[in-house]
């Protein structure tokens, strides 16, 4: 790999920590440098991070520059190797962390909401591996964000980094996740003392300004939600609360609607109420004579003026008797 700056410039230490300022520490500049710097960083990182995806089949690439620019809140170890490239240095290997907010579920399918540390990402070139550099830069992670491996949430584990926590800090197995996340049994242990931190639950700031401004009782809320009345109910019965004497507030007994009892029908109002209407049929008809052409019609195109014997016996016009010129 060709970089535009050596590695040996570029890293001072063996293993470097990186933000999304892609700035090392002790790094000063003017802006070009500053610029050039944060290139070349870029480019190892997503040279790496490529490397990365494609030894853990992955199809798309998990560290980037970009990514971690966006990020501020993941952190990215780098270990390099001064002597390699002719003394020119090498980065060998990546680790990147970061916190998440997540739910997981124990062995007795417990929920629990905690901000852990997660591994997001650690890789290590082919053909450096089994030589000790991938527990040199975990162990200076942990001992540097000052957890334990049992407390951390492993991003996706391959087969091989259960291996490498199997048999270098004595995590038997890991309890994955519906969220793509694995933690160790022993992760659950710890999770009161996270809380207790104060990042998974955030404090409660009290109300300031005129939200904290005290609110008259309002009538209509008490009527609604059942607030208190003018009268407090004491261990002898209702006291009024504004002073005012008991005597004052007993209330006079109110007098009971009696109802009557209703008339009896007779057997005459009964007959009349059973006897059904007379039908048009049964009536007396007239001839009905010609309006003079002078006589105002109404709206229906009949004669205003109505016969009596076009009515019935209890005043109604009869329908049959009523002419419009559309039937």
């Amino acid at each position: 790999m060709e970089w535009m700056i050596p590695v040996n410039e570029m890293l001072c230490d063996k293993i470097t920590k990186l933000n999304s300022t892609l700035i090392p520490p002790g790094f000063h500049g003017d802006v070009r440098g500053v610029r050039i710097m944060q290139e070349s960083l870029s480019k190892v990182i997503d040279i790496l991070g490529e490397q990365s995806a494609t030894a853990q089949g992955l199809n798309r690439v998990i560290t980037t520059a970009e990514k971690l620019r966006n990020s501020p809140t993941h952190i990215l170890y780098l270990l390099k190797d001064a002597k390699a490239k002719g003394g020119k240095g090498e980065v060998i290997a990546l680790l990147k962390v970061g916190r998440k907010h997540l739910f997981l579920f124990d062995e007795k399918d417990k929920v629990c909401e905690v901000e852990p540390l997660c591994v997001l990402d650690f890789f290590v070139l082919r053909d450096r591996q089994r030589h000790g550099y991938g527990k040199l830069l975990f162990d200076h992670m942990l001992q540097d964000m000052e957890v334990s491996a049992q407390e951390l949430a492993i991003d996706g584990p391959s087969p091989k980094m259960e291996q490498f926590l199997k048999k270098n800090y004595n995590v038997e197995r890991l309890l994955r996740q519906n969220n793509n996340f694995a933690v160790s049994p022993q992760f659950f242990g710890a999770v009161p003392e996270m809380n207790k931190s104060g990042r998974s639950t955030p404090a409660v700031t009290p109300q300031v300004g005129r939200f904290a401004a005290p609110k008259p009782p309002s009538a209509i809320a008490n009527v609604i939600h059942g607030g208190a009345s003018a009268c407090q109910e004491t261990s002898n019965g209702f006291s009024p609360s504004d002073g005012v004497s008991p005597e004052a507030t007993e209330v006079e007994p109110v007098a009971e609607n009696v109802l009557e009892p209703a008339p009896k029908e007779t057997e005459a109002d009964i007959a009349d109420n059973q006897k059904s209407p007379e039908r048009p049929c049964t009536l007396q008809v007239e001839p009905v004579l010609e309006a003079s052409p002078s006589a105002a019609l109404s709206p229906a195109g009949s004669t205003t003026s109505r016969r009596d014997s076009q009515l019935t016996d209890r005043g109604y016009f009869d329908v049959k008797f009523y002419h419009n010129k559309l039937w």
